[in-house]
């Protein structure tokens, strides 16, 4: 009998936000990722699942806090802050990072300029396993909110001109990142066709050629990374 496989819980906000790219990379190193469709009903459990290696909230139009248009973020949060706790590594992406922020005692407001397109994060210099950078490196970015005050512990590790909290580590193998490491062109181009408030707000028709020129770079850069983390999953 084979070897059953590591489970990645992922945690879908968004029709249109999929674990996509990430998914396939730690689908390389041998994980299956198991995607619960909170945003199609799906039951969220506020306690993460004897099954579950690590959890992967990902991307959506809404605000962290909109409980009573999204009935599942509440639970969503309360299985993050058991992760949390338990220090279940969790890798966390925009509308993710924010409710992982606000679990853990942070907060998420609107940010006075949001972020669409083709942006450069900075390395702020902090020791870190999995991101290792101290110079500016490529990201997509998609949202009017950020995250304005760290969870309770976290460690800041990259920002941006217009967002101060980028990345962030908390406990010893969790991450919470703002952008879109997961999208590719096709994405792109969807979430133009659906058009959210972070979009229209961006004043922006489309940020389809600025992707494409700069897809490439961003699959060298945030493959290794994501891969690096699944990596240390795997070596604990």
């Amino acid at each position: 009998m084979a070897e059953a496989k590591p489970i990645i819980l992922a945690i879908q906000n968004d029709e249109t936000d999929a674990p996509h790219l990430v998914g396939r990379w730690l689908e390389e190193l041998g994980f299956e990722i198991r995607v619960l469709r909170a945003f199609a009903g799906e039951t969220v459990p506020t306690q993460v699942p004897d099954y579950a290696t690590a959890l992967l909230p990902l991307g959506g139009h809404m605000n962290a806090t909109e409980d009573h248009l999204h009935p599942w973020l509440a639970p969503e949060r309360a299985l993050l802050k058991d992760a949390i706790e338990r220090d279940i590594p969790i890798f966390a992406i925009c509308l993710g990072t924010q409710l992982l922020a606000v679990a853990g005692g942070g907060r998420v407001e609107r940010a006075e300029l949001g972020e669409v397109g083709i942006y450069s994060i900075h390395g702020l210099g902090v020791a870190d396993s999995i991101f290792t950078f101290d110079s500016e490196l490529p990201v997509a970015q998609w949202h009017e909110d950020q995250v304005t005050a760290l969870p309770i512990g976290a460690t800041l590790l990259a920002s941006s001109e217009l967002c101060v909290n980028q990345v962030y580590r908390l406990g010893t193998r969790s991450y919470g990142v703002q952008f879109h490491p997961e999208i590719d062109l096709e994405v792109v181009k969807w979430w133009e066709a659906e058009a959210d408030n972070a979009f229209i707000d961006s004043g922006k028709s489309t940020i389809a050629p600025e992707f494409a020129a700069a897809e490439e770079d961003l699959i060298a850069t945030w493959k290794p990374i994501i891969q690096r983390w699944g990596q240390s999953l795997l070596e604990k």
